[in-house]
């Protein structure tokens, strides 16, 4: 069956975040804690994250003391698919030596995907030592797992319906059990027809034992590649781009502030970037920076351009910088259930509206996945013969309320002798 089409949806957003005192490394950056709490597959999961960022740092290598000048969080990668990072300060800068010695991230959401990741912060880093300015870049981890849901039923993780067995006409209501705006479904009803919803209802309309199965794919919106052909002006008016073409590289931001920047190429007009994984978040407004990397005056800024993403698609990059970026759906986890339907022929000398009135038939369908003759059992041979006949039956009618459930049973017992081959 083909692949069906991700509907435009937004992904919900949180910007509140808890900073934890607790959180101290002394005279060096930590970030705190050592692992996130652990989350759950369908479960909504909202933690904070706690940087502590001294003004005065010690580097235990050199034993030099340094002015904390800046810290900028520059990229945010590995996120469980359905979950996002946002800092408590948009942009994700902070200036320790003028008093941000904290700052805090909420890793909210509800994760899609079970595994175990590490989400992983590059951050730009500027200090002072005698008067000299240095920027380099720093790396933290945060591990987190995500647990797969814990259902009764092992056998199907996927999906659930609400019966699976009945006489034609049956209607099963199905409920997919991965849900949500970056999810794929691909039903098949094992009777030629599928769906790509994600509660559809099917109708079985001839008896039969049928295989109803379900490929949910958890899919992230990601830029895959990335073109910049045109370079806007404002490179070529200091010292550092007498000798040559600029050093290109460009800052992607979100709702959450930025989040992705990319290599510099350097001496270069152009820029070109494949096989990336960048995941974006669908319907959320992003906006790309331009710039030219400058050692000595500082880098040039070459102009903006916002986009908001509504599912794959390339889209051409204007403005005074122009090219493209490609943005894929990549599937990042599948999941696949099965169960089988039991269809039963109507029986002679039973209406449609003594059907109904059975529980876990078509028209009155029972609300668990186990019908109830699977609950109780009941006792047929009322004359104690030994032998199920018409008199058995006819009494079954009158004999107590759970006649219509025994009169089902031996229904049911009847249609799985015919239906063998």
């Amino acid at each position: 069956m083909a692949m069906g089409l991700l509907p435009c949806a937004a992904v919900g957003q949180c910007f509140e975040c808890t900073i934890d005192p607790g959180c101290f490394g002394g005279t060096y950056p930590v970030l705190c804690p050592s692992v996130m709490p652990d989350a759950a597959v369908g479960e909504y999961y909202e933690e904070s994250a706690t940087f502590h960022l001294p003004p005065i740092v010690l580097d235990p290598g050199s034993g030099l003391t340094v002015d904390f000048l800046s810290m900028t969080v520059m990229t945010v990668e590995g996120m469980p698919a359905g979950l996002v990072f946002t800092p408590n300060i948009l942009s994700g800068e902070y200036y320790p030596i003028q008093g941000d010695d904290y700052g805090c991230a909420v890793v909210c959401g509800t994760p899609l995907e079970s595994g175990l990741f590490s989400v992983d912060l590059m951050v730009e880093v500027v200090a002072s030592a005698f008067g000299v300015e240095e920027t380099v870049f720093e790396f933290f981890s945060l591990p987190l797992t995500v647990h797969a849901p814990e259902l009764e039923d092992p056998a199907n993780l996927v999906f659930d319906t609400d019966t699976l067995s009945g006489f034609a006409p049956l209607h099963v209501s199905c409920t997919s059990l991965y849900d949500g705006p970056m999810v794929m479904h691909s039903w098949d009803y094992g009777n030629g027809d599928g769906s790509f919803e994600p509660h559809p209802e099917v109708v079985y309309g001839q008896p039969g034992t049928y295989e109803l199965s379900l490929t949910a794919d958890v899919v992230q919106l990601q830029m895959t590649s990335f073109h910049w052909n045109v370079v806007g002006e404002g490179w070529n008016q200091d010292i550092d781009d007498v000798f040559g073409d600029p050093d290109l590289y460009f800052v992607l931001s979100g709702p959450q502030g930025p989040f992705f920047t990319s290599p510099t190429v350097e001496n270069s007009l152009s820029l070109s970037l494949e096989e990336l994984s960048v995941v974006v978040l669908n319907e959320q407004p992003h906006h790309i920076d331009f710039y030219d990397r400058d050692v000595i005056t500082g880098d040039d800024w070459l102009g903006g351009w916002s986009f908001t993403p509504c599912g794959q698609a390339t889209w051409p990059v204007q403005g005074d910088n122009q090219g493209e970026l490609q943005l894929s759906n990549v599937v990042v986890e599948s999941v696949s259930g099965m169960d089988v339907v039991t269809v039963l022929e109507m029986p002679d000398g039973l209406s449609a509206q003594e059907a109904a009135n059975v529980p876990g038939m078509d028209l009155a369908p029972s609300t668990g996945r186990q019908s109830a003759m699977a609950k109780r059992r009941c006792e047929h041979d009322l004359n104690g013969d030994r032998k199920l006949n018409v008199d058995d039956v006819l009494r079954l009618l009158d004999a107590s309320e759970d006649a219509e459930a025994c009169l089902l049973q031996i229904v049911q017992e009847f249609n799985k002798l015919r239906l063998k081959p």
